[in-house]
Formats: C-alpha cells, structure tokens, sequence
C-alpha cells in the first residue's frame, strides 16, 4: 500500500513539475466529492474532434482529477492540457498542474497547502507559478447535500507575453463548491462552485470564477457532463477581455479502488 501511495504522488508531482502552466481560475474541486466510499479515485476526461474539407481544424483537450484519501489526509492533483489549430493556424495551446494536501483536524475542518503550475498562449500568460495554504470546512459527511469552505493565501508569480518582468503579489483565496444529488436521472448530481482570489495589497485587482456542472451516471464508472463557467479578471493583459463565458460537455471514466 505504501508502494503504491508512494508512486501514485511521485507521479503526480512529475506532471506538476511538466505541465507549465490559463490565466483563469480553475476549478480543482469539481470531482472532490465523486466516489466518497473509495480511498483512491482517478477520473480521466478525453476531448477529441476534427474536419477535413471547408473546414480544417482539430482540437483534442484531456483532463484529469486524482484523489488520494486516508483518515487524516487527503491528497488532490489535477492537472490539463488542450491544443486546438483552425486552417493551420494554433487557437488554443494552455497546460495546467495543481497538487494539494490536506490535513484533517475533527468536525469536518482543515488546514491545506497547494501549489500550482499554468500556462496560456492565447490569454498571453507565459507562466504563472502559485504556492499558498488555508483553512476549510467540509460539510460532506453530515448531510445528504455537501458544502466545502476554503479560506487562506497564497504568493503568485505571473509573466505575461510581451512583459519582460514577472509580477510577485500575494493574494487571498476564498471559495466554495456544493454538491447536490438530484432525483431527476440516476446517479445524477448539480456541483456550483465559486473562487474569488483580491490582491491583499490592491482589491482592486481581482479575479474570479463560477462554474456549474450537471453530471450524469451512466454505469458505476462512466458519467457524462455538462459545465458552464464565468470567468473575471479585472486587470486582464493588454488585449484579453475582462469576462469570459464557456460551456463544456462530455463523458469522464472514473477509476477507483
């Protein structure tokens, strides 16, 4: 067990050290509450598609959330990566790496640390490099709907396309994902999740997401979703708009022990 436990995070701190780094907020939670009865959980969404003819384009997007579980410790690593070219010509090219730790206390309570790793051609962002902690409560285990809290801080470090230096602000973490089974399909659930991250010295400077993810369980470990998300930035770089909308849908396969 330990063996296993030992390479299953050397894994993924290997990809978190691969995978430079979308100027978003992502959100890492998103499968936080899939499979509570499993120790090790590991769910895989693959995006491919294409034209040939009028229309020459291919895309192809992967996904990965991966739980680690035990009495006192919960181990999170998530990671992305999606190009796509239109006519020849690149129109999306981002990567994406978060590992986080969390240390359970009692009554659902937390202490985590994180650290994150991203990359987005097309919003201009070379790279941005995070390390923070925080304090949480998880509600999962006293109700049938389950709320997580996450409050704390963390030091970024981003380079933008075209600057030559890399800006070093702290900035807070607040956030809160809900998780709501529903009757209307089986195995079917809705998951809100909200993160606001203000320059501490400026709050001005802030940004923020919100997503909504309707699942669908089609057999034990093979669902099918659909997201909508918002993003906000309200200092973006030069020519990358403030607001974003963007929607998503497809099927994820979960592994689990």
């Amino acid at each position: 067990m330990k063996r296993i436990n030992s390479a299953w995070l050397s894994l993924c701190g290997i990809a978190l050290i691969w995978s430079a780094p979308s100027r978003a907020i992502v959100d890492v939670h998103e499968q936080y509450f899939a499979a509570p009865e499993s120790s090790k959980l590991s769910s895989w969404s693959f995006d491919v598609s294409g034209a040939t003819g009028n229309d020459d384009r291919q895309a192809v997007s992967i996904e990965t959330h991966n739980l680690l579980r035990g009495d006192k410790s919960t181990w999170l690593f998530v990671a992305n990566y999606a190009r796509a070219e239109s006519n020849n010509l690149e129109t999306e090219d981002n990567q994406f790496a978060h590992l986080r730790y969390v240390h359970k206390i009692e009554g659902g309570r937390g202490i985590e640390v994180f650290a994150q790793i991203q990359r987005n051609r097309f919003q201009k962002l070379v790279t941005r490099q995070l390390f923070g902690a925080g304090y949480r409560w998880d509600s999962s285990e006293t109700k049938v709907s389950r709320t997580l809290f996450g409050v704390g801080v963390f030091r970024e470090r981003e380079q933008s396309l075209g600057l030559a230096d890399k800006e070093n602000v702290w900035r807070g973490n607040f956030y809160s994902t809900f998780n709501l089974p529903l009757d209307l399909a089986l195995g079917s659930s809705l998951n809100f999740s909200v993160y606001v991250q203000p320059d501490v010295e400026n709050f001005s400077d802030l940004r923020s997401i919100a997503v909504a993810k309707f699942v669908v369980q089609l057999t034990e470990r093979l669902s099918v979703d659909f997201t909508l998300g918002y993003d906000h930035d309200s200092k973006p770089a030069l020519g990358v708009d403030a607001q974003n909308f963007r929607y998503s849908s497809g099927p994820t396969y979960i592994f689990k022990d």
